[in-house]
C-alpha cells in the first residue's frame, strides 16, 4: 500500500527525535466493526427470543453476522460465538441493546470524571499522533515551531517515563499503520500531564500551590464547583489545567458557541472536549463529534492526505463509544460514517440499522421514519427476503409513524405498513401466523380502509382467508370509490381491475374497460399479446354478459387467423376438454375436438410461435389421438421456423422437439441440432436444460458416435451457462463426475475449464480440475439435486484423506509473538460447499481447506472483500516469502501455510 508522507519538517523532526519502541507499539490492535462484546453475563439464544444455548460470560467477544427481529417485535443480533467446546463456534442471538462495541474499564468507570485526576489514554480504536519527543519544554517548543501546519490541533504531554511528547490530536488505529516510517501513534498510557498551550507555545501547569495530587484534586474540584455555580469559563479552564477531566468538558461547554478568539473557537472546543472524553466523560466525546467545524479529522487529513474520506475517521470511533451508551447523536454519526459512499456489506448494514434503531428509541423521529429503508439495505446485503417476523416488525414501526386517511403534507402515509402487513399475512408460515399477530395485521388494514386509504381496502378485498365475503365486498366498493375521486392516485388504483375479486358485482364497473383494453391488444398482431387474449376471455366471462361468451369468442376468432394468431391459445382453452379456472371464474372446456385441433393448427401454422405453446399442444394432441400425422414433425417444423428467425423468441418448440425425438429414438441427428440451437441461445427457461440434452446425446452416442469432449462441453454449459443464470443441476452432477474421472485416469479435460483455468494457458493441475468439479457439485446441490449434494460430500472426504491429488503444504500455528506452536505437513484443497443461507442466492465461495494429519481442517476464504479464518474475520493475510499467514484476532494466534515443491499425487 502506498503511504502518504508527512510534511518535510515533520519528517526531519521525527528522524531527529525517535521514540522508544515501547511507546510506538503500545496500541491495541484495531477492532473491526463486526467484533462486539457482551458486557453483562447473559444467555445466548438459539433463535431470536428462543431457547437458551449457553451463558455468555461478562466481556466475551462475539462477531456480528446479521440483525433480525423476534416475534415480539424486538431487534436481535445474529452473532458468531465460541461454544466452549474446543475451537467450535456457532451462531446465536442476543438483543441488540445487550451487545456493545467496547466494554470499557470497570475500575475506571466506577470513579466519576469529577472525582479523580484524569488519564490521557486514547479511546478504543484511536491513538495520539505523535509529532515528536523532547527532553525539555524549550526543545518541545522548538519542534512545535517547525510544525505550524498542525498548530491548530497541537497538544503536548509530560511523560511518566521522562520528557515530553508533541501530538496532533487523535488518529484512528485503522489507518495508523499507514503512517510513514518514523511516525508514531501511541495510546497515551505514558502521558502524565497536559501542558498549557496559548496557540503558539507550551508551558507547564503551575502546581506549586498543591503539595501532592490529592491537594491538586481538591483545588481543581473547588474551581470546578465555582465554575459550575458562576458559569465561569476561566475557573473551568483552571480546573481542567490541573487535570480534572469534568472541568475540561465544562469549559468546552461554556465556550461552545462563542466566536473565535484567544482560547475560543472550534479547535479549542475540540481540544478541551477531547480532554474530557479522554477522562471518560462521554459528554465531552459528544461535544467533540457534534461541534460544527470540529478538528477531529485534522490529524488524518494532514498526515494521511490520500486516505478515503470514509476510512479511519476518529468521529466514527468516538461515535461507537457514544452509541454503546445509547447516545442518539453518536448512533446517528456512527451510521452516517459507515459505508457512506458504497453499498454496505451485511455487517455494515446490520450495524447501521441497529445504530439508527437506537437513535429512534431515543426520540429522533426523522430517524424512525428511515428505519424501514435502513432494513431494506440489510435485506439487499443479505441477498434474501424478509422473514415473517421482520415483516411484522417493520409494519409495526411504520404503523406508529403514519397517519391513516386524509393527511397533512408533512404527515406520513401508511402504505408501507399496509403492504408489510399484507406480505406478512400472505407469505407467513404457521409459526408466524399466531392469532394475536394476525389480529393486529387485520385490525390495521381494516382501520386503514375505514379511514379511506385505497391500499388498505384493496388489500382487504384481495385476501379471502382473513375477511368475510361481506367485508371484502364492502372493501371492494370502497377501493373503487376512493380511487375514482383521487387526483393523485395511489399506485394500487392502476391495478384494481386485476387484483379485485371478479366474481363480486362491485367489480363489474372495472371489468368492461379492462376487457376492451385487453381485446384491443389481442386484436393487434404482436409477440406476447396472446396472453392479453386469455385475460380478455376471463374478464368477459366475469361480466356474465347476456350473450354468454359469444362476443369474446368472436373477438378471439378474429384474432386467430393467418394475419394474427394471438387469439388461438385462448380459443384452445375454450374448445378443449379441461377449460380454465382463474380468480374464481371458471370457463368450462367445450370438448370440441375439431374446433380445438383447428385453432391449434392455425396457431402453429408453418411453425409459428406467436400464439403461445400451440405447437406443443398440437403435438401432444396428435400423440394422444394416435393420429397418423407425426407429432414430432409438428414440433420439428416449429423449431425450423424458429431457427430460421420466422417465429417468436420462445425456444420451447426446439427443446420439446429434441426431447420428443430422444423419447421416440427418432431423428437423433436433428435432435442434436435442435438441442444445440437452444443451448446456444439465451432463453433462461430452456438453454441450460438443452445443453444437458446435448451432453446426453454425445455421451451416450445416440444416433452418432459418442463424443466425450462434446459431452463435457454440453454438461459444462448446462451447469455454468455463459449467457443465462439458470442451471440444470443434473448437468452439474454429470460435469463434475466427468472431471473427477479424468483425474482418476491421469488425463486432462478435453475442454477449457470455466473457472479453474491456468492464466498462462498451460494445462490445469489435477487440484484445479477437482476444484471445478467441487464447484459443479455445489451448484447442482443448490439446484436441488440430492445426488450432487452427496457427490460434493464424497469428494471432500476422498480429497481430504489423500485418495485424490492434492496440493502439499506445511501448516503452522504461531503464537501472538510469532513463536511456532505447531508445524505439520498438510493437504491443501479448494472446496465449494454453500451454507444453507447462501443457497437461495446461489452464491458460490471457494473455501481454502488445509487438512492436518489428524484430519482436522483449517479453512480460509474471502467474501465481500473480507478474509475469514475458521469463520472469524481476519485482516488481509500477511506474506513472508512463500509463507502466507492469517491472524485470528480472538485467539491472537496465526495460521500459516507454505507450499511444498508441487502437487502431491500420493498420500501423506
Amino acid at each position: 500500500m502506498m503511504k502518504t508522507a508527512l510534511h518535510l519538517p515533520i519528517l526531519l523532526m521525527l528522524a531527529a527525535v525517535a521514540p522508544s519502541s515501547a511507546l510506538a507499539q503500545d496500541m491495541a490492535p484495531y477492532q473491526s466493526l463486526e467484533v462486539r462484546h457482551v458486557c453483562t453475563a447473559q444467555a445466548m439464544r438459539v433463535t431470536p427470543g428462543g431457547a437458551e444455548a449457553l451463558m455468555v460470560e461478562t466481556g466475551e467477544q462475539v462477531v456480528l453476522v446479521d440483525v433480525t427481529y423476534a416475534a415480539d417485535e424486538t431487534a436481535w443480533f445474529a452473532l458468531n460465538y465460541a461454544t466452549g467446546r474446543g475451537l467450535e463456534r456457532a451462531t446465536g442471538y442476543l438483543p441488540v441493546e445487550e451487545v456493545r462495541h467496547f466494554c470499557g474499564d470497570p475500575a475506571r468507570a466506577e470513579v466519576a470524571s469529577d472525582s479523580r485526576l484524569q488519564s490521557y489514554i486514547a479511546p478504543p480504536n484511536t491513538c495520539h499522533l505523535v509529532l515528536g519527543y523532547a527532553d525539555t519544554v524549550d526543545a518541545l517548543n522548538a519542534q512545535a515551531s517547525s510544525a505550524l501546519d498542525f498548530a491548530a490541533v497541537m497538544s503536548s504531554y509530560r511523560l511518566q517515563s521522562g520528557g515530553y511528547a508533541l501530538t496532533a490530536g487523535l488518529l484512528s488505529t485503522e489507518v495508523a499503520d499507514q503512517l510513514p516510517n518514523g511516525s508514531t501513534c501511541v495510546s497515551g498510557a505514558d502521558f502524565a500531564e497536559a501542558l498549557l498551550y496559548d496557540g503558539s507555545s507550551f508551558a507547564l501547569v503551575d502546581n506549586s500551590a498543591s503539595e501532592n495530587n490529592a491537594a491538586r484534586l481538591l483545588s481543581a474540584q473547588d474551581l470546578l464547583a465555582n465554575g459550575r455555580r458562576l458559569e465561569d469559563p476561566q475557573a473551568m479552564k483552571q480546573a481542567c489545567d490541573l487535570g480534572l477531566g469534568a472541568a475540561c468538558t465544562g469549559f468546552a461547554d461554556l465556550i461552545y458557541d462563542e466566536p473565535d478568539g484567544t482560547d475560543r473557537g472550534p479547535a479549542v472546543v475540540t481540544r478541551y472536549s477531547l480532554l474530557g472524553c479522554l477522562a471518560g466523560d462521554l459528554y465531552g466525546c459528544r461535544m467533540a463529534v457534534n461541534r460544527l467545524d470540529n478538528t477531529l479529522e485534522f490529524a488524518r487529513t494532514r498526515a494521511l492526505a490520500g486516505t478515503s474520506e470514509s476510512t479511519g475517521r476518529v468521529t466514527t470511533e468516538l461515535s461507537k463509544l457514544l452509541c454503546d451508551e445509547q447516545d442518539r447523536f453518536g448512533c446517528i454519526l456512527l451510521a452516517r460514517g459507515t459505508a457512506p459512499d458504497r453499498p454496505a456489506s451485511l455487517v455494515e448494514a446490520a450495524s447501521n440499522f441497529a445504530a439508527n434503531l437506537t437513535a429512534c428509541k431515543q426520540g429522533i423521529a426523522w430517524i424512525c421514519e428511515e428505519l424501514a429503508s435502513n432494513f431494506d439495505r440489510v435485506v439487499q446485503a443479505r441477498g434474501s427476503g424478509l422473514s415473517g417476523d421482520e415483516r411484522f416488525a417493520i409494519a409495526g414501526i411504520e404503523t406508529e409513524l403514519c397517519t391513516m386517511g386524509a393527511r397533512e403534507p408533512n404527515q406520513r402515509s401508511c402504505v408501507r405498513a399496509y403492504y408489510s402487513y399484507r406480505d406478512f399475512l400472505q407469505y407467513g408460515t404457521h409459526a408466524n401466523l399466531d392469532a394475536d399477530r394476525v389480529a393486529k395485521a387485520v385490525s390495521v388494514l381494516t382501520d386503514g380502509c375505514s379511514a379511506g386509504d385505497p391500499p388498505a381496502c384493496g388489500t382487504m378485498a384481495a385476501m379471502p382467508d382473513y375477511w368475510s365475503v361481506s367485508d371484502r365486498r364492502q372493501a371492494t366498493a370502497s377501493a373503487i370509490a376512493l380511487c375514482s375521486v383521487q387526483d393523485q392516485k395511489d399506485s394500487i388504483c392502476d391495478s384494481l381491475d386485476s387484483i379485485l375479486d371478479p366474481t363480486f358485482s362491485e367489480t363489474r364497473s372495472l371489468l368492461r374497460p379492462r376487457y376492451e383494453r385487453l381485446a384491443q391488444s389481442c386484436r393487434t398482431p404482436g409477440n406476447g399479446a396472446y396472453q392479453d387474449c386469455i385475460w380478455a376471455l376471463h374478464s368477459y366471462a366475469a361480466l356474465e354478459a347476456p350473450d354468454g361468451l359469444t362476443t369474446a369468442e368472436a373477438m378471439l376468432n378474429e384474432a386467430c387467423s393467418p394475419a394474427n394468431s394471438n387469439g388461438c391459445q385462448a380459443l384452445a382453452q375454450l374448445y378443449g376438454k379441461s377449460g380454465h379456472d382463474y380468480g374464481g371464474i371458471t370457463i368450462p372446456g367445450r370438448d370440441e375436438p375439431k374446433a380445438y385441433m383447428a385453432v391449434l393448427r392455425m396457431g402453429c401454422r408453418e411453425g409459428n410461435q406467436d400464439a403461445g405453446n400451440t405447437c406443443s399442444q398440437l403435438a401432444d394432441a396428435l400423440a394422444m389421438a394416435g393420429d397418423d400425422e407425426n407429432p414430432l414433425s409438428v414440433l420439428a417444423e416449429a423449431c425450423v421456423s424458429l431457427m430460421d428467425g420466422q417465429g417468436g423468441q420462445d425456444a420451447w418448440a426446439c427443446y420439446d422437439a429434441a426431447k420428443m425425438a430422444l423419447t421416440q429414438n427418432a431423428q437423433l441427428e436433428d435432435a442434436l441440432v435442435w438441442a444445440n440451437f437452444v443451448c446456444e441461445g439465451d432463453d433462461i427457461s430452456t438453454a441450460p436444460y438443452a445443453c444437458k440434452l446435448v451432453g446426453n446425446i454425445l455421451a451416450e452416442g445416440l444416433g452418432l458416435p459418442a463424443d466425450p469432449s462434446g459431452a463435457l462441453l454440453g454438461y459444462q454449459r448446462g451447469c455454468f451457462h455463459p449467457r443465462v443464470s439458470t442451471t440444470d443441476g443434473e448437468a452439474c452432477l454429470n460435469y463434475g463426475n466427468m472431471l473427477i474421472e479424468t483425474v482418476r485416469q491421469n488425463e486432462m479435460p478435453t475442454q477449457p475449464l470455466v473457472f479453474a483455468h491456468r492464466e498462462d494457458g498451460e494445462d490445469a493441475e489435477p487440484s484445479l480440475v477437482l476444484a471445478e468439479a467441487s464447484r459443479a457439485f455445489d451448484m447442482g446441490c443448490m439446484d436441488g439435486i440430492a445426488q450432487a449434494c452427496r457427490a460434493s460430500e464424497r469428494l471432500l472426504e476422498e480429497w481430504s484423506t489423500g485418495d485424490l491429488p492434492f496440493d502439499a503444504f506445511t501448516c503452522q500455528v504461531r503464537s501472538a509473538v510469532g513463536e511456532v506452536v505447531s508445524e505439520r505437513p498438510c493437504r491443501g484443497l479448494v472446496i465449494y460447499q454453500a451454507a444453507d443461507e447462501m443457497k437461495q442466492s446461489r452464491e458460490q465461495i471457494g473455501l481454502n481447506v488445509y487438512v492436518w494429519p489428524d484430519g482436522d481442517r483449517s479453512v480460509t476464504y474471502i467474501k465481500d472483500g473480507v478474509w475469514r479464518l475458521n469463520e472469524i474475520r481476519t485482516d488481509y493475510p500477511t506474506r513472508e516469502g512463500a509463507t502466507t499467514c492469517w491472524h485470528n484476532p480472538i485467539s491472537t494466534r496465526s495460521f500459516c501455510v507454505t507450499p511444498a515443491t508441487g502437487p502431491n499425487l500420493g498420500s501423506m
